[in-house]
């Protein structure tokens, strides 16, 4: 049986290449901002973006209703969603950090929560995958917001994966570097020619789905050519 997949955030950047790779191989959903609208009595369909506000608790749980009304399990969820806020500490607003806050670590939180019961229930070697960033683990200039949120999720990511492994629920953590996505735009001092391909730093990630029960990608790192820019 192929695995029922969220990718969460696949409206977009590394999310969306996520998606579009898995759709071959597995029983992929997205959810995004930028997808599909559905009501409680739609019939799921794998291959869908479907739309979810990560901001908004209530949009979390009703996502998680309507998948209730057609499964009752979930083997994989990757966390691609987040975003970048790169300025002085003392141009950024509190409303702006903490929304950025809420949508890289809070968002992730939240579904944990959710969907808990519906991994526990998998027979297909059940895990998830974080994405951290090479911000982390270390600091970069104009980037407190971005570096917090970073650390916040390897620190959340860490502590899951002990508290899960009695319920044999595998935690994975990824820190990439720099992934040619529209994070990027209007950043001066950075070439998006030095960086990975969104679709070739997700021929990577999908590759985890074939993974036996007994590894665990507890920290990876993947960088360009050049290293960290």
């Amino acid at each position: 049986m192929k695995k029922k997949v969220l990718v969460v955030g696949a409206g977009s950047g590394i999310g969306k290449a996520l998606f579009d790779e898995l759709k071959n191989k597995t029983e992929v959903l997205g959810i995004s901002r930028r997808g599909k609208k559905f009501t409680s009595t739609d019939k799921l369909e794998f291959g869908i973006n479907y739309y979810v506000d990560l901001l908004i608790e209530q949009d979390i749980i009703e996502f998680k209703k309507f998948y209730l009304n057609n499964f009752k399990s979930i083997d994989t969820i990757y966390f691609c969603q987040g975003s970048g806020l790169f300025d002085k500490v003392e141009n950024i607003s509190t409303k702006d950090f903490e929304e950025h806050i809420k949508l890289n670590l809070t968002s992730n939180f939240i579904l944990i929560k959710e969907f808990f019961s519906l991994l526990k229930k998998s027979k297909q070697n059940p895990f998830v995958c974080f994405l951290s960033s090479t911000a982390g683990k270390i600091g970069f200039p104009e980037s407190t917001a971005y570096c917090s949120s970073k650390h916040a999720v390897s620190g959340f990511a860490k502590s899951l994966r002990e508290e899960w492994k009695k319920e044999k629920i595998r935690v994975f953590t990824v820190f990439p570097g720099a992934i040619a996505t529209e994070i990027w735009n209007g950043r001066e001092g950075f070439s998006k020619s030095d960086m990975i391909k969104p679709k070739e730093f997700t021929k990577f990630l999908s590759s985890f789905i074939d993974l036996p029960k007994s590894i665990v990608i507890d920290e990876s790192y993947v960088l360009p050519m050049k290293g960290i820019l």
